[in-house]
């Protein structure tokens, strides 16, 4: 494994990885031209693929490199997926 890529069972590194490529790379043009789109970095070669929806994204990386390891964003956006959180615990309205 070459120096600067991340541990196969390591989360937290591909994510770090992942985020300094798109910074680094990608970050200045998509925000620019693709805000909103989705795009998956292939941490191993450095590689950016762009969707309208995750899975787009995630299908247009899968095709070229299936073996390789991605982490994805959302353009323009502080992470791909949005997470909330309710402090009563109860969240049976979310299945109603």
């Amino acid at each position: 494994m070459q120096s600067g890529q991340p541990q196969l069972g390591n989360p937290r590194a591909v994510a770090e990885r992942g985020e300094r490529i798109y910074q680094d790379r990608y970050r200045a043009e998509y925000e620019v031209k693709h805000r909103g789109k989705f795009v998956v970095i292939d941490v191993l070669t450095e590689n950016a693929y762009l969707g309208d929806s995750p899975e787009a994204a995630y299908e247009a990386a899968r095709n070229v490199a299936p073996k390789d390891i991605f982490h994805i964003l959302k353009v323009g956006e502080p992470g791909a997926f949005r997470v909330s959180y309710s402090a009563h615990g109860d969240v049976d309205w979310l299945f109603r």
